[in-house]
């Protein structure tokens, strides 16, 4: 960001300097000699001032200062895209650490209700209730949910390192998100729909920076052009001369015309007729791209809204019921415990995949921000107690 904002303050001065009037030069001389030709006093010796420059009637300075303001209007194009790239990735690092700590809670939540079950076995085979299956069961259950745990702690620790870094933190710096996910962050009619990928498209070709700088790189080229082609032009010269020793001067005005061009002129106008080519084919390019990048995360979004949706009807919501099911006939003596584990485990892992498929569904959004440089719709997704 720094080194965008830069450049941008650099092309911003670089356009301010071409666009000022030219430095006036002054001259002192002291002209001695046996002739009065060079003096203004017609004598043998003279000091005189000269004060002048080049007029630009050809027009090359005020194409390349036309230019520069394009270079500008690109730079800062160029910062803008920079923030939009740098946005898109500290709020999916964002949302990443939030899925990482929920995911901890789960894994957390988990062990609990494992250790209590392993317990629960252990006691009921010391009394003979139960069989050592179950002990067993139970214990490789727990050694799993431990090991899951572990990782997503590690997971979590990851996603703050990365977090932070976006941030130019220090990596172990304390986050405290305003944000949750968890399964009741969105519900299905909560999810916002978009608008149509033409409007889409439409929409970013028209306002992303990378597509407004690249129009602005052709404008420059253009220029760049134009002041080439300047170069076959005459400029005139006004040279204003005053003794320091008469009331003498004299006003020179000349003209500087390009008589014979031995290739210079014509292949800068070659060179820059190939530079304006370049920079049409980049700007066709940038918009292909952005095209491209408009689709794709339409694509994304469609799919992690359905996936998203369905996951909390189909998979969510049962797994609930079945762990509820298990319990209730285990209380009932109609079961043994395995049925409460396996249920335990489906449905953690059932809330596990939902916090991804919600991730997912923000990572989305984000893409779509960052495709079409702003938010496409309402952020209705926000999380419940969240900002």
């Amino acid at each position: 960001m720094a080194a965008s904002q830069a450049a941008a303050a650099a092309a911003q001065r670089n356009y301010h300097s071409l666009a000022s009037f030219p430095t006036l030069n002054l001259a002192l001389a002291h002209a001695t000699g046996s002739s009065s030709a060079p003096t203004l006093n017609g004598g043998t010796s003279d000091t005189f001032a000269d004060i002048g420059d080049t007029l630009d009637t050809s027009g090359q300075r005020r194409f390349q200062a036309a230019g520069a303001r394009a270079q500008f209007a690109a730079a800062r194009y160029q910062y803008e895209e920079t923030k939009v790239t740098l946005t898109q990735q500290i709020r999916d690092a964002y949302w990443s650490l939030a899925a990482a700590r929920a995911q901890t809670q789960i894994a957390q939540e988990g062990l609990q209700d494992s250790q209590r079950v392993y317990q629960l076995t252990q006691t009921q085979f010391q009394a003979g209730a139960s069989p050592r299956v179950d002990v067993i069961r139970s214990s490789i259950d727990l050694a799993n949910i431990q090991q899951s745990a572990v990782t997503a702690r590690g997971a979590e620790r990851t996603a703050l390192t990365a977090f932070n870094v976006l941030l130019a933190r220090p990596t172990s710096t304390p986050v405290d998100l305003a944000d949750q996910i968890t399964e009741a962050t969105v519900t299905p009619a909560a999810i916002p729909g978009l608008p149509s990928l033409a409007e889409l498209t439409r929409r970013a070709i028209a306002s992303r920076p990378l597509v407004l700088s690249a129009k602005e790189q052709v404008r420059a080229a253009e220029y760049a052009l134009k002041q080439a082609r300047a170069g076959r032009f005459p400029d005139v010269a006004v040279d204003y001369q005053r003794s320091l020793q008469d009331p003498t001067y004299s006003v020179l005005v000349g003209i500087k015309l390009p008589l014979f061009d031995f290739g210079s002129v014509r292949n800068s106008i070659k060179a820059a007729e190939e530079a304006r080519k370049q920079a049409q084919a980049q700007a066709q390019q940038d918009e292909q791209q952005v095209t491209q990048q408009v689709a794709q995360a339409y694509s994304d979004y469609t799919q992690a809204q359905e996936l998203a949706k369905s996951y909390q009807t189909d998979i969510l919501s049962p797994s609930g019921t079945l762990l509820t099911s298990a319990q209730i006939g285990y209380q009932q003596g109609a079961t043994g415990i395995l049925p409460v584990i396996d249920a335990e485990t489906t449905l953690r892992n059932a809330r596990t995949g939902y916090i991804n498929s919600l991730l997912a569904l923000y990572k989305a959004q984000d893409e779509i921000q960052a495709a079409i440089g702003e938010f496409p719709t309402p952020v209705a997704m926000a999380p419940k107690g969240g900002g």
